[in-house]
């Protein structure tokens, strides 16, 4: 999702210059690229372009694959479009590309080889609500394989080596032995920052600065496979890669680094922050029609995004409910919590989306001033009264 979510904002701010970067006439023209390769691999698509309407195309098409590949939508076939688009890109123009792109070179290969798409997806939300269509209750078990495990520690050891060639390739700079490496590098013209004033009167933070990097790359490789040491070194790097984006200005590199040491995250970890989630949330038990084939569908598509399992369900038809009257859940679906409190229709549904992480997107139909009550509630109103015909 990160590395999708990157590669969507860095190509789509570059539409504008679409042809001026990789056109056939502006900054490198496709037959001086073609002269100076002489591996007979750097292929690109844009070498066989001849008309503008095919850059186009195909600038749309990779845009729309990396929005598909950020949400796991039909993510099998998807992410190789994503490769090969990023590699043509990079071999198109070589003035352009630099550490990030070949960092995201390898990363995506990964996890074009590794069964992406199978959690966190419109894949798995898919699968999912098939499964509940038939039957409401039913769950799918979380995916796992060797293969996945096998990727994860490809991605894993390609972070460990890049941080311990980086830091081995600093020790060969004098800078890095004087502490003036960092310093050097925030008064160049390229990444000159305002706060050069405050470093050169605590001239202190720029020295520990530069040690701790050369620590931390060096280091990282070997401390961040120790159960005890990965929280404090993965932490170490993610505030690493911070401070250059920060200082630096190297954004794109510096989320395409952290994505890259999200591999490190542990699923015990993701396991304890959704189970303290659900505890935080309380319970929610939504009561529905179950001879309603329209409420039905509603909510397996809604079930299907509560990926921590929060939302209960109750169809009042065969399990009536102590707390909400049949007359009233002929009327409206409702949400009934922990402490007794029954919400209905569109509460219902405002309510939930603010507390299941899946649904988060929904949001803003939900909570924009105003207008989501003016127009939510009478919306759903109609849809409640007309639900046997929907």
């Amino acid at each position: 999702m990160g590395v999708g979510g990157a590669l969507l904002f860095n190509y789509g701010v570059a539409t504008p210059h679409l042809f001026t970067f990789w056109g056939d006439a502006d900054w490198l023209r496709r037959a001086d690229v073609v002269e100076t390769i002489t591996d007979p691999w750097r292929l690109s698509v844009f070498f066989h372009f001849t008309a503008p309407w095919q850059w186009i195309v195909f600038h749309a098409l990779f845009l729309l694959a990396c929005a598909a590949f950020t949400v796991g939508w039909r993510t099998s076939w998807v992410k190789w479009i994503v490769l090969i688009g990023h590699i043509s890109y990079a071999y198109r123009n070589p003035v352009l590309t630099y550490g990030a792109d070949a960092i995201l070179h390898h990363l995506l290969f990964i996890l074009c080889l590794a069964p992406i798409g199978r959690a966190m997806s419109l894949d798995r939300v898919r699968a999912v609500r098939a499964a509940k269509r038939s039957n409401l209750g039913s769950t799918l078990p979380p995916y796992s394989s060797p293969w996945a495990f096998a990727c994860t520690r490809l991605m894993q050891i390609q972070m460990a080596v890049l941080f311990f060639s980086s830091g081995g390739e600093k020790l060969r700079g004098i800078d890095w032995w004087t502490g003036d490496a960092i310093w050097n590098a925030l008064v160049s013209n390229e990444y000159y920052t305002p706060m050069v004033g405050l470093f050169a009167a605590q001239y202190w933070l720029i020295v520990l600065a530069t040690y701790g990097t050369v620590l931390v790359e060096l280091a990282f490789p070997f401390l961040i496979w120790q159960r005890r040491t990965r929280p404090y070194f993965l932490a170490a790097a993610v505030l690493l890669h911070a401070m250059i984006a920060i200082f630096m200005g190297l954004h794109y590199f510096s989320f395409v680094m952290i994505m890259g040491h999200v591999s490190f995250v542990r699923h015990e970890w993701l396991t304890r922050l959704g189970a303290a989630w659900k505890r935080k949330m309380d319970g929610m038990e939504m009561i529905y029609d179950g001879t309603c084939g329209f409420c039905v569908r509603s909510m397996a598509w809604l079930l299907a995004f509560d990926g921590l399992g929060q939302i209960k369900i109750r169809d009042f038809r065969t399990d009536p409910s102590p707390v909400v009257g049949e007359a009233q859940l002929e009327t409206a679906l409702y949400l009934v919590l922990s402490d007794g409190r029954a919400l209905p229709g569109f509460d219902a549904y405002r309510y939930v989306v603010l507390r299941v992480p899946g649904l988060w997107w929904q949001i803003p139909f939900f909570y924009v001033p105003v207008f989501s009550r003016l127009i939510g509630r009478p919306a759903y109103k109609w849809v409640a009264a007309n639900r046997h015909r929907l």
